[in-house]
């Protein structure tokens, strides 16, 4: 069984986290999220754990 939980798009999780929209693709060119550890891109999109946001940029703004 696949579980998403604990998983969000780029553009969820800059809301989610108060950032900036191009935040998330810069922390993953300078290595601060670990592509294909914190984060995995599907196509055109990007999806990252909840865990590697909560470790980079604290618990989530809401």
């Amino acid at each position: 069984m696949c579980s998403f939980k604990g998983l969000y798009s780029f553009a969820e999780a800059t809301k989610l986290w108060g950032l900036k929209d191009s935040t998330l693709r810069k922390a993953v060119e300078t290595g601060k999220l670990i592509a294909d550890e914190d984060c995995k891109k599907f196509g055109r999109d990007w999806v990252v754990k909840e865990s590697a946001m909560v470790r980079e940029y604290g618990e989530k703004k809401e």
